[in-house]
């Protein structure tokens, strides 16, 4: 085998035409919308017309456990495209009577017959995401779940149909496949190996824009694993890829774990920072993979709080996992991957509590979620990466300007506008629990507040009209705090159904049975008036500086 890459011209047609391909299972599925499929086509008219068109590079490799055929690793949507083109030509040529012709596209184009294995052998292999369906459109079953190469075949079959409305216009089907054959130009580069067609795509390719950082990431990470280690690599990309189903999830992971180690980074910036990082040795791409894909274990274990990774952890972070979800918290991720990657991990998973109560108070005075709260979150990352930060004071030290203090904390949450119910629940059940502990009792029996059957009540009917109320002024007030903090308890599903918009009165009964503290606490009252509502707030205010301590 050589050990140069091959360069030639060669047509994009010619291709199907003349090789056997296979998109690599770590390529991204096919990805073609309306718009590209659009342009191709145009692009194709137009060419026609002056008698040329060159659609840039593709880069092969030869496969060494299959020699029968070739990886496809740049060109993949530009071929694939193509061959469900030849589909469309060959069905309409089907449909017009060209019975010869279109078996003739059909067979340098899209399937060869194996005569001692009497079966099929389709030109072009595509990824498992997309190879079920383009194997029914080449063996025309119509059978097909839609999906991007569905929509895209329907795209072109009108176009096609419309080249060619009536038998008659047959032959102009037969010149768009001789333009596709001979006139579509491409420089085409067949590297001996994945680690050399990935050193020819970094040093040709300038699409950049089109291809998004987990694309480029894999590309450089290829190019650099060499001969020796990209069985390897290629492994060890496809487990780590395949845990998310979106590429922007899986850039926002990489993103978190660099900045876990670097500090804050954009996601324009990443592909470059990451460059410097990894480095160009088979060694250290090596030693990055290993990171990431232990760093991956991690991520995905603080985005599901049921993980079995949280099984054998004696203590109970749930909650804070909860809270990392229903919040949406972002910025603390880098944080919490470094404390896992660096501290011990009695250590780190203590950790964990205090992060959330970090991040409630900094999302309820606004600090969270911008550029300033992610910095900061950064900072405090690298510090318990480089070990200049080893307790939890010493982190607090690189948070402190977006953690508020109690005053401050405080009065955010009293001033707190309307809340969800799924973030309702969190909050009240954190207070519950510290209120639980300042009456004496347990904590362990206290209900499962993240559960459906317990729900987020309404203490004043959130219908209540004028008349519930004495005055107008109460009125008022009472619509501004109709779904806000002050207004809500905790109730079971069970007792809570028969309640619907009752008065408070008739509510009483079934308040004094809930097993929630703070919902008996309400009970206590023979009547709620406005005034309850704010006398609570504040009570509610004091509690969460409890529940949610800064240090």
């Amino acid at each position: 085998m050589s050990k140069h890459a091959d360069f030639d011209h060669d047509h994009l047609g010619h291709l199907l035409v003349d090789k056997r391909l296979a998109v690599p299972n770590f390529q991204r599925p096919y990805s073609w919308d309306r718009n590209n499929i659009e342009e191709f086509w145009e692009d194709l008219q137009r060419a026609r017309k002056s008698g040329s068109y060159f659609m840039g590079t593709i880069v092969l490799a030869n496969d060494a456990t299959n020699q029968s055929r070739q990886l496809v690793i740049d060109g993949q949507q530009r071929i694939t495209t193509a061959a469900i083109l030849f589909v469309a030509i060959r069905n309409r040529l089907n449909d017009l009577g060209k019975k010869e012709a279109a078996a003739d596209v059909g067979s340098k184009h899209l399937a060869d017959y194996i005569l001692v294995e009497e079966r099929s052998e389709l030109k072009l292999s595509l990824g498992p995401d997309d190879q079920v369906a383009y194997r029914k459109l080449v063996e025309g079953d119509s059978d097909i779940a839609g999906g991007a190469i569905y929509d895209s075949y329907i795209q072109l079959k009108g176009y096609v149909d419309e080249l060619a409305p009536t038998k008659d216009d047959y032959k102009n089907l037969i010149a768009l496949t001789s333009f596709l054959d001979s006139g579509v130009q491409v420089l085409l580069a067949i590297a001996p190996g994945l680690s050399e067609a990935y050193v020819i795509f970094e040093t040709l390719n300038d699409r950049g824009a089109d291809l998004t950082t987990a694309d480029l990431l894999k590309n450089y990470l290829f190019s650099s694993a060499g001969s020796d280690s990209i069985d390897y690599v290629q492994s060890v990309w496809t487990r780590i890829n395949s845990r998310f189903e979106k590429s922007d999830d899986f850039v926002k992971f990489l993103r978190h774990e660099y900045m876990s180690r670097h500090g804050r980074t954009t996601s324009r910036g990443l592909y470059k920072a990451l460059q410097n990082d990894i480095g160009r040795s088979s060694k250290e791409v090596r030693r990055y993979l290993e990171g990431v894909e232990g760093a991956l274990t991690r991520y995905l274990a603080f985005k599901e709080p049921d993980s079995s990774y949280w099984s054998s952890i004696p203590d109970d972070v749930r909650d804070s996992l909860l809270a990392f979800r229903r919040f949406q918290f972002e910025s603390s991720m880098p944080l919490l991957l470094s404390a896992f990657s660096n501290w011990k991990q009695i250590n780190a998973v203590r950790f964990v509590d205090k992060v959330a109560a970090w991040s409630i108070r900094a999302w309820m005075v606004d600090n969270i979620g911008g550029g300033a709260a992610e910095k900061a979150f950064c900072s405090a990352a690298v510090a318990v990466s480089d070990g200049s930060a080893n307790s939890v004071e010493d982190v607090y030290q690189h948070l402190k300007d977006i953690v508020p203090d109690d005053v401050e904390f405080k009065q955010a949450l009293k001033g707190l506008g309307s809340i969800s119910t799924t973030r309702a629940k969190y909050i009240l059940a954190m207070i519950e629990r510290v209120y639980r502990v300042e009456c004496g009792e347990s904590i362990e029996a206290t209900p499962d507040w993240s559960s459906k059957s317990v729900t987020v009540e309404h203490i004043i009917a959130r219908s209540s009209e004028r008349s519930r109320f004495d005055n107008d002024g109460d009125f008022e007030e009472f619509k501004g705090i109709r779904n806000r903090l002050q207004n809500y308890t905790l109730l079971e599903r069970n007792l809570n159904w028969s309640l619907e918009d009752k008065e408070f009165p008739e509510k009483r009964s079934a308040y004094s049975e809930s097993e929630f503290r703070i919902t008996k606490m309400i009970a206590c009252n023979e009547n709620w008036t406005i005034s309850d509502s704010k006398s609570y707030g504040d009570w509610l205010a004091d509690m969460a500086a409890k529940a949610w301590p800064v240090k």
